[in-house]
């Protein structure tokens, strides 16, 4: 059998693409007619203006990540995550979250699941300061064979000049935990068609590793714009290095020169026979932000990560041009969006 690719493993990126477009079209003609005040489409957070306070709603969820969850019991990862894929998002487009509902649709009714993720969310949102306000329990028996989990995230946008990298701008990553909680469609059928997840390669603890929590990145990113460090900040979740280009606005490039993945993504690589174009097109390879910034404000933004005990990789810089990501591989490849 020929290696595994996200399409195979039943994502086909561009079909998604359609879908999106199709909602796009209702966006734009809804707020069109409503004479809504809105801005950040497209985007990491759009927001809609109500009195001059301009305030953001994002939504997101877990994903398959779920299903390994429910296979190793680990479902409290589930819940951290279902929250704070939302706060990176949010604030890459200079929003301060302040609140949230989550969404848990299960099978039937299992207590010790329920509050598994329920502590996760709990924990998740004393980590970022949001506050808990509902949700909705949905037992869906004959349409969910496990368990899905997602929230929404309402917040104020405070960063009111435009969140765009600038020509000359140093490129910046902070590393993942992991695959935080995207590609898991194709993490699964690498490791579910192969050893399980109860196997060690290399060194690495399959199960351990994809259950991994997701970096919270929202304290950092947020008293990095406070100060006035950094032009612009991109999650590096779905579609991976191409959601830089959302900061780019079609204005200039950036070359990033990948550093070397965990050993992780190597071992998926490996056991799903993927190539290195997909690898670096589906996962974070190990870079969960990326950020753009002054050069002189390099190390006074290093200093910051220092105090939330994250690492920062140096991966570039922003140059003249169209709106491309250019990522050259650990591997030798060039990979671009």
């Amino acid at each position: 059998m020929s290696g595994w690719t996200y399409s195979k493993a039943g994502v086909d990126i561009p079909s998604i693409g359609r879908l999106h477009e199709i909602a796009l079209k209702k966006v734009l003609k809804v707020n069109e007619l409503l004479n809504v005040n809105y801005g950040g489409v497209g985007g990491f957070a759009a927001w809609v203006d109500v009195n001059g306070i301009q305030l953001a709603l994002h939504c997101d969820g877990v994903g398959t990540k779920s299903i390994v969850a429910g296979i190793l019991g680990r479902y409290w990862v589930i819940g951290w995550d279902s929250v704070i894929v939302n706060v990176n998002d949010v604030v890459c487009s200079g929003v301060r979250p302040i609140a949230l509902v989550s969404y848990i649709a299960m099978k039937e009714p299992n207590e010790n699941v329920f509050s598994d993720i329920m502590g996760g969310i709990e924990e998740a949102a004393l980590s970022s300061r949001v506050a808990m306000v509902g949700g909705e329990t949905a037992i869906l028996p004959d349409l969910i064979n496990g368990v899905d989990v997602s929230c929404a995230l309402l917040g104020i946008k405070e960063v009111r000049e435009e969140v765009v990298a600038s020509k000359g701008d140093v490129v910046l990553g902070l590393p993942s935990s992991g695959l935080h909680a995207n590609g898991y469609s194709l993490a699964r059928k690498a490791v579910e068609t192969t050893v399980g997840y109860n196997a060690f390669i290399g060194g690495v603890n399959l199960g351990e590793e994809l259950m991994r929590p997701t970096t919270n990145y929202g304290p950092i990113i947020l008293e990095a714009f406070k100060g006035g460090l950094i032009t612009s900040a991109a999650h590096i979740t779905g579609s991976s290095f191409k959601k830089v280009k959302r900061v780019l606005k079609g204005r200039c490039d950036v070359v990033i020169e990948a550093p070397k993945p965990p050993k992780i993504f190597e071992v998926i690589m490996d056991l799903g026979k993927v190539s290195i174009s997909e690898m670096y097109r589906v996962f974070n390879m190990g870079v969960g932000m990326i950020v753009t910034l002054p050069e002189g404000n390099v190390g006074e933004f290093k200093e910051i990560a220092f105090k939330y005990g994250l690492e920062v990789l140096d991966l570039g810089y922003v140059v003249e041009g169209t709106g491309r990501v250019v990522v050259n591989t650990y591997y030798g490849d060039i990979v671009e969006f």
